[in-house]
This record gives C-alpha cells, sequence and structure tokens, in this order.
C-alpha cells in the first residue's frame, strides 16, 4: 500500500496557487505587510493599500475585467467621492485642504473591492491571514502586558504619563487597534478551529480571545473596550439565538469574558479609575470634551446643511463656534463618524455614508441567512466588525485620517472578503 503523502503546509499552498501570478502574490504580501505597518510605520501602510490598488487595476485593465464596479459598496462610495469632489470641496472653507483628502480616498473603495474580489478568494489565503493575524495579536498582548506590570514593554517603550497603555505603538492606540483587528481575527480562526474539528484550535482561540480583551481594558481605552466587547456580544447573541448547536459555545465564551471583566474590575486600580472616569463622562456628556465636539458638529452641520464645511473643515471653524460662545472646547474633528461626515460633507454626505453601511449591512445579514451551522460564524463576525467600527454612539476616530481610515478598511474588507469561502461552497 502506497503512504499517503502528509498535507502541504499552508504557505505552501499559497505559493503553489499563486504560481505564475507575480501580481497577486505582490498583493497579497503588501496586505500581510499592512497589520504591522500600522504598528511601525503609518507611510509603509498606507504605500502597501496603494500598491495593491494600483495591482488590483492593473489585473482589471489587463483582463478588461469591470465588473467588480457593479458591487453596491464600490457604486456607492464612488458616488461619495465625486460628491466629496465635485461639490464639497469647491466650496469647503478650505478648498485645498479638502481636495488633498477626498481626492485620494477612493483608494479604500478600491482595495476594498481588490481584497472582495481578487486577493482573498480562496480559502487558503483567508486562512493564512487568519493565522498571521491571531500571531500578531498574540504578540501585541505580550508586549503590552509587560508593559503593564513593568511599565516598560518588551520592545522598549514607555508607559504613557497619563498610565495608559502604549504596547509596541509610540502612543496610545495599542487598544483600538487590538480590538479593531480582534474581530476579523477571530472569525476567521474560529472558523479555521470548526472547520479542522480541532480542540487545540478552539482552545486557542478562546484563551487569544481572553487575553486580547484582557489587553485591551488594562490599556485604558474605554471605547475601544466598550466596542470589542458589544461587537462580541452582539455575535454571540445571533448565533445563540438562530443556531441552537452554538449556544453551549457562546454561553461559554460570553460568561468567560464577563469573570475576565469583572475580575480586572474589582481588583485592578487602574481599570476602578478609568471606568470611573467612563461613568463621570456618560453622566456629564453634555459638559464633556466628547458633548462639546458632538455639538460642534451638529451646530456645522446645521450651518452648512447641503455640502457641509469640506474635509478638514471642522478643525478651520470649529474656534469660531467658541468664540460665539456656544462650545467651550474643540478638537481636529467631532470624534463621530456621522456628525463628521453631516458636518464636512453635508446631508447629502452622510446619506451616502449611510447608503455604504447599508449595503456593508445588507450582505452580511443575507449572507447570514442563506447559511446555516456553522457556516454562520462567518457572516456573525462580520456583523460585529460593522458594529465595532460604526456603532452610532461610539466617539471614534477621524474618518478621513490615513492612519484610522486604514486600520478601519482593512479589517471592513477582510471581513467582508471572508463570507467568499461561504459563497463558493454554497454554488
Amino acid at each position: 500500500m502506497t503512504a499517503l503523502s502528509p498535507p502541504m503546509p499552508l504557505h505552501q499552498q499559497l505559493l503553489t496557487a499563486a504560481k505564475g501570478n507575480r501580481l497577486w502574490l505582490a498583493a497579497y504580501a503588501a496586505l500581510l505587510v499592512i497589520p504591522w505597518a500600522l504598528i511601525y510605520s503609518r507611510s509603509l501602510a498606507d504605500g502597501c493599500l496603494v500598491l495593491i490598488c494600483l495591482l488590483w487595476l492593473s489585473q482589471s485593465a489587463a483582463k478588461k475585467q469591470w465588473g467588480w464596479l457593479k458591487d453596491p459598496l464600490v457604486a456607492t462610495g464612488l458616488c461619495a467621492w465625486l460628491w466629496l469632489l465635485a461639490v464639497v470641496s469647491p466650496l469647503a472653507a478650505d478648498r485645498m485642504d479638502s481636495f488633498s483628502i477626498a481626492l485620494p480616498w477612493i483608494r479604500y473603495i478600491i482595495f476594498y473591492a481588490a481584497l472582495r474580489y481578487w486577493v482573498l478568494t480562496s480559502k487558503e489565503s483567508l486562512f493564512f491571514l487568519g493565522q498571521m493575524l491571531a500571531a500578531m495579536l498574540a504578540f501585541i498582548a505580550a508586549d503590552t502586558l509587560w508593559q503593564y506590570v513593568h511599565d516598560v514593554s518588551l520592545t522598549g517603550k514607555l508607559r504613557a504619563e497619563n498610565g495608559r497603555l502604549t504596547g509596541p505603538f509610540d502612543n496610545v492606540k495599542v487598544g483600538i487597534f487590538a480590538a479593531k483587528m480582534l474581530i476579523p481575527a477571530m472569525g476567521l480562526c474560529f472558523f479555521i478551529a470548526l472547520m479542522k474539528r480541532s480542540r487545540p484550535w478552539i482552545a486557542g482561540g478562546f484563551g487569544l480571545l481572553v487575553i486580547v480583551m484582557t489587553t485591551i481594558m488594562l490599556s485604558g481605552e474605554r471605547t475601544a473596550f466598550c466596542s470589542a466587547f458589544l461587537s462580541l456580544l452582539a455575535a454571540a447573541l445571533c448565533l445563540a439565538y438562530f443556531e441552537p448547536a452554538f449556544r453551549k459555545f457562546c454561553s461559554i465564551t460570553s460568561l468567560l469574558l464577563v469573570v475576565v471583566v469583572g475580575y480586572l474590575l474589582l481588583t485592578q486600580p487602574w481599570v476602578q479609575v478609568r471606568a470611573g472616569e467612563f461613568y463621570l463622562t456618560l453622566q456629564n456628556f453634555g459638559a464633556s470634551d466628547y458633548g462639546q465636539l458632538y455639538k460642534a458638529g451638529y451646530l456645522l452641520g446645521m450651518e452648512n446643511p447641503l455640502t457641509g464645511t469640506g474635509l478638514k473643515g471642522f478643525r478651520a471653524l470649529c474656534p469660531e463656534l467658541i468664540a460665539q460662545g456656544k462650545i467651550i472646547s474643540c478638537n481636529l474633528h467631532p470624534h463621530n463618524a456621522y456628525l463628521e461626515w453631516f458636518s464636512e460633507a453635508g446631508i447629502v454626505g452622510l446619506l451616502l455614508f449611510l447608503a455604504m453601511l447599508y449595503t456593508m449591512a445588507r450582505l452580511c445579514v443575507q449572507t447570514f441567512k442563506e447559511q446555516h451551522g456553522m457556516y454562520r460564524l462567518l457572516p456573525a463576525f462580520a456583523l460585529a466588525c460593522l458594529i465595532s467600527n460604526f456603532f452610532p454612539f461610539m466617539p471614534t476616530q477621524s474618518f478621513f485620517s490615513n492612519w484610522p481610515a486604514i486600520l478601519l478598511w482593512f479589517c471592513v474588507s477582510v471581513s467582508l472578503a471572508s463570507l467568499n469561502m461561504l459563497e463558493r461552497s454554497a454554488k
């Protein structure tokens, strides 16, 4: 009897599948670099994203395949881009600043299309990416937890003066980075575990989830923790309600997270301090910095309801509201994506933004309805990713600044592209 050859390692499967397709291999390599580049070099991350876009456009032109332009998210994104270019920027408070942001913004839409229709269309490419993201999150958690104990991370970064953690980053954004990356990583890792029917994989997924959530909570980033917890809870409830087979899995996961959160809240003074500050912010939200920024975003939107102030217009006009006595503090943006679109792109821009969100949510919900059993896990986590990034009452980074935008579109695009496995299996 001929002995069966051992299964080919995943990275070799990828190289074999990519043989003769150097453009795809270059794009996939650039995709793998982006999460690490977001830690160490913003310009490298943006360069990799632009490279993927250029390679995708080159591929589309060479094969004369432009059907991806009919994708609902791409179509609405193009409309939003044209609105920013043709209407908002010419009437902006600072036209050159607005044009400088609006013109290259289309790269995020092209990046989504590249991942959805080219870079992440195979099971192997998604599985390898999921494993890489899990390894990266484990590294970040170890580095950040070491900093929590010793005030200096394994990579030599000092804890911030205000007590918040930085991990391997140069400033306090490890929590939001881990919170956003966690959702697509966990979706892929748990799906891999169920596909392999591997208890070690499932246990490893549980362990990573708990460690990363602990890291986010100890980082001191309240919004990051709340967004991650809320989105994971939404995925668990969705799966438990529609799939009885998942109820034990979801119950154990939810209980484990609640126990960890309760333990940290009872035993860690730093967590108690941040929780107290969070409570005071909610109790006096209108007078808080966030409340003042929300109010400024609304007022500037109402003063320019059709076209808004233009991109970067908030930072230019917000000080005038202080001078008029309408608010008492300002910042570079409203810290809320919906108010940022309203104040800087007007009601039309806001409606186009809502249309983009609708197309993404509709895709997740439709895919969830079409699948059964374990195959509902990926659309549930994709929907959780949307909640994590677009929950309307959550303070956010700027939608138009490149670091947070790259992070957002990477996570959303990977989550939506993961549905490719389900669509192919359904055919």
